[in-house]
């Protein structure tokens, strides 16, 4: 059973999940472009400059304007999840160029963290404030996170999986040459949900900087703005 499910999640379902993820991104992309947006130009002006729209969004990720001035909970939790995941996405993508980074471990422990208590805030907070209009896909995707970050928390933290074995598994999907992943059941477990997670991303809202970026750049610039 180990077997099938080390070949099917490590070097089948990669393909399937770009596969997914990319198909649902372009199907976003038109869905977008067709949207009416009667006032937005009036509004939001189209900013040309791809580094100033880039900026933006980062300023607005790592800022969060509008949690910090309306409820500070919410704020912070925010900030926790926004840095802990992205800097944790950040060492996970640095498979694609090396297998070791200096103070790894412990700058992806502490991300890690982070992202999972602002996962865990944000559901307590969710049921909690009876003013909100909760359905499960709002609790599916925090939960998957939590059980996709914490597994790899566990992983990291008693260093179960070699890191030169995931370097080469991932230079393999990436290269068209897959090898099994590491066999560890509780690493194939992981990288299940994350994949999974990968795949419903593009459905739910958490693919908003994404939609940000092609609504400035690419709907408003061609809409509202005269060369």
């Amino acid at each position: 059973m180990n077997e099938y499910l080390t070949v099917f999640t490590g070097i089948y379902l990669p393909y399937i999940t770009l596969a997914v993820f990319g198909l649902a991104v372009i199907y976003n992309f038109f869905k977008w472009m067709f949207l009416p947006r009667p006032v937005m130009w009036a509004i939001f002006p189209a900013k040309k400059s791809l580094v100033n729209i880039l900026f933006t969004i980062a300023q607005r990720i790592f800022s969060l304007p509008g949690p910090r001035k309306f409820d500070k909970l919410i704020f912070t939790l925010s900030w926790m999840f926004h840095i802990g995941l992205i800097v944790s996405l950040s060492l996970h993508a640095k498979y694609i160029f090396t297998s070791h980074l200096p103070y790894e471990y412990e700058v992806g422990t502490t991300a890690g963290m982070l992202a999972a208590i602002g996962s865990v805030g944000f559901i307590i907070r969710r049921y909690a404030d009876k003013r909100a209009d909760s359905h499960f896909a709002d609790y599916f995707a925090l939960i998957l996170l939590i059980i996709t970050l914490s597994l790899g928390q566990y992983i990291r933290m008693f260093k179960m999986v070699e890191s030169t074995h995931l370097w080469t598994w991932v230079q393999g999907i990436l290269t068209l040459n897959p090898i099994l992943p590491p066999a560890n059941i509780l690493f194939l477990m992981h990288i299940l949900f994350a994949q999974i997670y990968m795949m419903y991303l593009p459905f739910k809202t958490l693919i908003h900087p994404i939609a940000i970026f092609y609504g400035q750049k690419i709907i408003l610039d061609s809409r509202h703005v005269k060369g």
